[in-house]
């Protein structure tokens, strides 16, 4: 195992650790004044995070998903990456649903938009979003795009997963607690999926500026 790959794996556990810890103390005990607050997020532009609360549902991961196979079919370089994408969306799913009913947690009373049955803790949203959109961003960085794309992009793929984190206190759905809980169970996820995506040595392909520098540096060894 690559030392990279010791690395994913030690930040797996640990960020899997951190979900169950979090799990206990908040899912056996009355809600903490920290997670009464709601962060000052209730009830704050409702429409808006009710957008975010449809975006973050599965069916427009599965959608996301199917798009990015078919572009992986196209260009061949990047199909590695959206299998690898598709398979840790619907494993991260699955499993936080049954996380959930392990836990149990209750949700808020005051809710807005729509009342959602499924226990507490963690938001499946937040977990879902780091899952897929950090994946995203690992592999768009680790590219050869250009520099002011990736860094687009990344910075895109972070805004979005704080925004819907952010949607489910606006929207009275869940507790601060819930969210962090949801972002270390989703980081635990991409930690697997990076952790087998890249000792591969699977890439998307190099730019064409890295292509005519290589060919350039392989000339003046020659």
């Amino acid at each position: 195992m690559t030392k990279r790959r010791w690395l994913y794996a030690a930040l797996g556990v640990a960020f899997l650790a951190g979900y169950f810890a979090l799990g206990a103390f908040v899912s056996f005990s009355p809600p903490s004044a920290f997670d009464l607050g709601e962060l000052g997020a209730y009830g704050q532009f409702v429409a808006f995070a009710a957008f975010l609360r449809s975006a973050g549902q599965f069916p427009v991961y599965a959608t996301l998903c199917i798009v990015a196979l078919v572009f992986g079919l196209v260009r061949r370089a990047w199909l590695a990456a959206a299998v690898i994408l598709a398979i840790e969306l619907l494993v991260v799913w699955k499993i936080s649903d049954a996380f959930k009913e392990l836990f149990h947690r209750p949700r808020p009373e005051a809710w807005l938009v729509v009342r959602e049955s499924s226990p507490s803790y963690a938001s499946g949203h937040a977990t879902l979003s780091i899952a897929c959109y950090g994946f995203i961003a690992y592999v768009v960085s680790t590219s050869g795009l250009p520099k002011p794309a990736k860094a687009a992009i990344v910075a895109v793929c972070a805004l979005w997963v704080l925004a819907i984190g952010w949607s489910r206190l606006a929207l009275g759905a869940h507790y601060p607690s819930d969210v962090l809980g949801g972002y270390a169970l989703g980081a635990a996820a991409l930690c697997v999926a990076l952790a087998i995506y890249h000792p591969t040595g699977l890439s998307s392909p190099p730019s064409r500026g890295d292509r005519a520098l290589n060919a350039f540096q392989k000339t003046r060894r020659l």
